[in-house]
């Protein structure tokens, strides 16, 4: 089992962590009545004392439409003519000063505080949607733009994605010189037909575009992913499926350097919440089943995996360093999660 120096710095690390942890819900929330909502001038002044008030960046709330605009997935692909048995288009209008999260995770700090880039765009915005069972199933959103930029910059040579989707990463990655062919895996039937009757016309290129109809967990393999230059998942709606999506990913033991994951870091934090108080239970010396069993199951399965791993670790950890390394070591929260 680990094991802890009791020392002052270990205990003001400890302390740091579970208050991060409290900050972080206060935070959300804070902000919760702003977020989605039309700013005012007087509103606006709120929000960004509640984000000084957390030390949140604020400079620049007001985004230049541009950065959505220009995108060529916006400018280029069109959906009105969509129209299928479960999904159907529509335009939406996000009024001008609509308080948005801009990205996904920033780690705010060493500890656990972290935050969405909020940001408001200063006139109307018409936004093509795709919609099922009167929700929004799919749309270039500034967000999902955004937080995949990594991926579409690592994206060289052939290219896999697992998850379809509406296609934008597949479009931005053909664009590139230095792709040479995309190919994606997609589990839903009716998402590939979609795509192939209404958005692959509109690809320009002579590029190769391959679609696998499958589960991707089936293809989640060293044998198959070694066959291409990058490989981006990307088939989970939000951190709310995707814990348990890249939970089973993880448990495939498959580690290659050039698979990367949409929306990762976001993704980990759930388990971070876990192994925090988790540590500090071990250091308080109290009882790790209570610890557990006061989780609820998603929780619950997520920490029995933490004490496995921790149960077999020997190390004896003496400096603040030495306990954030077990915090957000991307390696060890991997591992973590494979138990």
């Amino acid at each position: 089992m680990i094991n802890f120096e009791k020392n002052a710095e270990i205990d003001l690390t400890m302390k740091n962590l579970i208050l991060s942890m409290v900050d972080m819900n206060n935070y959300l929330t804070d902000i919760l009545n702003y977020t989605d909502s039309v700013l005012t001038p007087q509103s606006e002044k709120e929000l960004i004392k509640i984000l000084k008030k957390y030390k949140v960046p604020h400079e620049g709330l007001k985004y230049d439409l541009k950065r959505l605009t220009n995108n060529p997935y916006y400018k280029n692909i069109k959906f009105e003519n969509v129209l299928t048995d479960t999904v159907w288009y529509e335009n939406s209008i996000i009024k001008k000063r609509t308080l948005m999260n801009m990205d996904f995770h920033k780690t705010l700090g060493k500890y656990l505080f972290h935050y969405h880039p909020l940001g408001y765009f200063d006139s109307d915005i018409n936004l093509q949607v795709l919609k099922d069972k009167n929700r929004v199933w799919m749309s270039p959103a500034i967000s999902e733009i955004t937080s995949m930029n990594d991926g579409l910059e690592k994206g060289h040579g052939k290219c896999l994605t697992l998850g379809l989707g509406i296609g934008v990463l597949p479009y931005l990655w053909l664009l590139k010189d230095d792709v040479e062919s995309v190919t994606i895996v997609e589990f839903n039937k009716d998402v590939i037909d979609l795509f192939e009757k209404y958005i692959k016309p509109q690809f320009k290129t002579n590029k190769k575009l391959e679609i696998i109809h499958g589960n991707a967990m089936d293809y989640f393999t060293e044998d198959f992913l070694k066959k291409f230059d990058y490989v981006y998942a990307d088939f989970w709606e939000s951190t709310e499926d995707g814990l348990a999506l890249y939970t089973k990913l993880m448990e495939k033991k498959v580690n290659l350097s050039h698979v990367d994951y949409w929306i990762e870091d976001s993704i980990l934090y759930s388990l971070k919440n876990i192994i925090a108080p988790y540590l500090f239970t071990l250091y308080e010396n109290k009882s790790i089943s209570t610890f557990i069993s006061s989780l609820d199951n998603q929780s619950r399965t997520l920490a029995k995996k933490v004490n496995k791993y921790f149960k077999r670790n020997t190390d004896i950890v003496t400096t603040e360093e030495e306990l954030l390394y077990f915090i957000h070591n991307k390696k060890v929260l991997r591992e973590i999660l494979a138990q």
